[in-house]
């Protein structure tokens, strides 16, 4: 009954009465009619709105009061030709044809409003500048809110010119107390192709080779949330780092083809590291979901074990996955930094892809991981002191 109450003041309040009517006002979109209050939106599918016409003949039996119309028998690119409110806002009018319109009791369509506030996820948009900022020691506290403002919206920061000190750099983004997130590879990760400081370094990272976009530590049960990557020596030639946001990527996917989103986030696959002293296996979804928020993408191309789905699967799980890839790679979504010597980039390893191009000379990047609990705690002190900005960045 506690779920069934709100739903009832909201179309009691939804109704425009004689006492107190309400603005109601409706737009035809390109594939759903979309009503708006003052409050709230609601978007229907002309598929859904022909389905559900309550056309008495057309549509609905007049002895019966059952429906007579199969979906299968509706064109799924159908388009009323008008639209309109009548009936001062209580209904409203949709248009098929010259000889065939459908009237639907507001009442109706609030109480099925499947489309209620819905927010259309835009493609990604990727600006460097968004991102970046110089550091400056004399600002310690700022620079620290704007990490957490760029980390907040836009799931990544770039630092220039931060420094070498690795610790001091640690210590920006770890409360009293904590420490940073140990590996299979250690402490912190020397990238480099001469690497003898890391234990398990029999892995890519270690090599001068590109290295295509992915999400750390997929094959394991719970990767580090956070991670920072230091450059100590840029690469004489090549060694750019690509960034891209695979949960703002994930939820356009949802919007242009909800058949893939839904494979991709219901379909489990294994991930599977095996190195000479290391071995670890991972099955879930490559899109972890918390109803309609992204909650986790793991994306590893090189840790990958072989699909092993029924045959009538396979097929549309590689075009599934090969849709989402076609936005993951286009340059639009992408930010391609160039790391100079003290500069850093720190991005939530649960949202953001990242890569390299390969490189020639003794390039040298330092790893770090962190949870996300540990830095949201450091960060948001900062923030709460300049509370007004930081509600606009999450916004």
């Amino acid at each position: 009954m506690r779920s069934v109450r709100p739903l009832f003041r909201f179309v009691q309040c939804s109704i425009p009465s004689h006492g107190q009517q309400r603005f109601l006002r409706v737009e035809k979109c390109k594939d759903h009619l979309r009503l708006i209050d003052k409050n709230d939106t609601m978007d229907f599918h002309y598929i859904w709105l022909r389905h559900n016409c309550p056309d008495v003949g057309k549509s609905i039996h007049p002895k019966t009061g059952e429906r007579i119309v199969d979906c299968a028998e509706i064109p799924s690119t159908i388009e009323p030709e008008h639209v309109e409110l009548t009936d001062a806002e209580r209904k409203l009018k949709v248009v098929w044809s010259k000889d065939h319109s459908s009237f639907f009791d507001i009442a109706f369509l609030l109480a099925n409003a499947y489309g209620k506030n819905r927010l259309e996820a835009p493609k990604p948009q990727a600006k460097v500048e968004d991102i970046e900022l110089i550091y400056d020691k004399t600002q310690h506290e700022t620079y620290l809110k704007n990490c957490y403002d760029r980390l907040k919206k836009f799931g990544l920061v770039v630092v220039r010119q931060r420094g070498l000190d690795t610790e001091a750099i640690i210590k920006d983004f770890l409360p009293c107390g904590a420490s940073v997130v140990e590996t299979h590879f250690g402490r912190i990760e020397d990238l480099r192709t001469d690497n003898t400081t890391n234990k398990n370094n029999d892995q890519l990272g270690y090599t001068d080779a590109a290295i295509n976009l992915h999400t750390d530590q997929p094959f394991i049960a719970d990767p580090p949330g956070m991670q920072l990557l230091q450059c100590i020596r840029r690469a004489d030639t090549g060694g750019s780092n690509t960034l891209v946001n695979a949960a703002h990527s994930a939820l356009y996917l949802r919007e242009i083809d909800p058949s893939a989103y839904y494979l991709l986030t219901n379909v489990p696959v294994r991930f599977h590291r095996k190195q000479k002293q290391f071995q670890s296996v991972h099955v879930g979804p490559l899109i972890e979901t918390n109803g309609d928020e992204i909650k986790q993408i793991r994306h590893s191309y090189f840790t990958l074990a072989p699909f092993q789905f029924p045959y009538w699967l396979t097929v549309a799980y590689y075009n599934a996955y090969r849709k989402f890839a076609s936005i993951l790679y286009d340059p639009q979504c992408q930010y391609r930094v160039q790391l100079e010597s003290g500069d850093f980039v720190l991005y939530d390893n649960f949202k953001m892809l990242h890569a390299r191009d390969s490189f020639t000379g003794p390039r040298h990047l330092r790893g770090i991981y962190f949870r996300h609990t540990d830095v949201w705690k450091k960060l948001e002190k900062f923030c709460q002191r300049n509370q007004g900005t930081c509600q606009k960045s999450q916004n």
